[in-house]
């Protein structure tokens, strides 16, 4: 690619940060993909995901904070288990490859590319160099088990590059490469203590084959070497001893395939965003609570908004701002998509309880007041309306007898 070629890409790119202004930002990567492409519809979540505005971030110090974030003993868990696996030598890791893979890995060569580069973008845009390199060199002797500790993958996202860590490569089984991902949550009984984990972990390994199989292409070598099959690496029941699981991704590689080419392009979204938009004001912590919320409304309602709780809740660092400006209107979205589709022509949830009552309807609103009248009659036939509380009987006034008449006193 030409200097003038990459001109409109750098000109996109420095148009999107002005749009993250200082709101933190993210770096691409598997989890990142699967929260947006749930919520993909929503032209806010899409210009943010563009700009790489880290949106579980842009609100701290709010009320509309969301609680995202994972366990420091999760971590600490984590940081135990890859240590165990690369202690004397990567001893265990050769071991559950062996017994897994039915490969002697005992003597394999283990080139740990997470060590001697730099720890930014820099040092991993070499390391994905050396990755590509190392693979199709290796690739050529299949012969010799091979292991890539750290091998990283380069890929588009949106328009600009994008890096991605895979935890190893095995390299010589049966002719093939065999991506590796290690999670420390146990196995037990041969069976995953956490479905969902084990869904993002698959799809994770499935990315990294994907990409995998563009850099041997890009290489010039048969992308057809790396493995549909991937190993998780995990820890057998409650302990930390590693086992190996062999799982086929076939299915999730074309899913993520289709996920990639559904991210929007740079270009587009900044040639499509108003120069007005910008998260900055609403990133600044050192702002009044809201100062900043009222700067999130003016950029959602300017971009638009797709709110679906189920979607929205679990993927989107806006969804409870997001919702607090749809209760503040009373817009018919806040019980999401599907019911405000229903609700064509009616701007309001109150216009719709005025509607269910027998209100007039407008024009506009007749589609929904029909079928919105007819329920508030059945709601009015099955549910009775409320009793009106009757007050307590009160002590009739008793009449005075002579003694107790007051007397006049001179």
């Amino acid at each position: 690619m030409t200097h003038h070629q990459q001109q409109p890409d750098q000109a996109a790119a420095n148009l999107l940060a002005r749009v993250r202004g200082q709101a933190p930002d993210i770096r691409a990567n598997v989890r990142r993909l699967a929260a947006f492409a749930n919520v993909h519809a929503c032209p806010t979540a899409a210009v943010a995901f563009a700009a790489r505005v880290d949106t579980n971030r842009v609100l701290a110090g709010t009320s509309m904070e969301m609680p995202y974030g994972q366990s420091p003993f999760a971590i600490g868990r984590g940081v135990a288990f890859e240590a165990l696996l690369r202690r004397h030598g990567h001893a265990e890791l050769r071991r559950v490859l062996t017994v897994g893979l039915a490969t002697d890995f005992t003597f394999a060569a283990i080139e740990n590319l997470r060590e001697g580069y730099p720890p930014n973008r820099a040092g991993l845009r070499m390391r994905a160099t050396v990755t590509q390199t190392r693979m199709a060199e290796i690739a050529g002797r299949p012969a010799e088990p091979v292991v890539l500790d750290g091998a990283v993958l380069q890929a588009d996202i949106g328009g600009l590059p994008a890096y991605f860590e895979a935890d190893e490569m095995a390299i010589g089984v049966g002719g093939q490469i065999i991506v590796g991902e290690n999670k420390s949550w146990p196995v037990v009984d041969g069976k995953p203590t956490d479905e969902d984990a084990l869904g993002a972990a698959l799809d994770q390994a499935a990315t990294y084959v994907l990409l995998g199989r563009r850099t041997l292409e890009h290489a010039g070598v048969d992308p057809a070497l790396m493995s549909d099959s991937i190993v998780l690496v995990t820890p057998r029941n409650t302990g930390l001893a590693p086992s190996l699981h062999r799982q086929d991704v076939a299915s999730r590689i074309r899913r993520i395939e289709r996920l990639l080419g559904a991210v929007p392009d740079i270009r587009e979204t900044a040639k499509s965003t108003p120069a007005s938009v910008t998260f900055d004001v609403v990133a600044d912590t050192t702002r009044p609570e809201g100062v900043r919320m009222e700067a999130f409304r003016q950029v959602t309602d300017e971009l638009g908004r797709v709110y679906e709780p189920a979607s929205c809740l679990t993927s989107c660092g806006f969804a409870w701002a997001c919702r607090q400006c749809l209760f503040a209107a009373g817009d018919p979205d806040l019980v999401g998509g599907a019911v405000a589709r229903a609700l064509p022509g009616i701007a309001s949830l109150s216009r719709v309880a005025e509607l269910g009552q027998g209100a007039p309807a407008s024009t506009a609103e007749v589609p929904a007041a029909v079928p919105l009248a007819r329920a508030g009659r059945l709601y009015d036939e099955i549910v009775p309306a409320p009793v009106p509380p009757t007050a307590p009987p009160t002590a009739p006034t008793p009449t005075p007898t002579p003694d107790d008449t007051p007397r006049r006193t001179a």
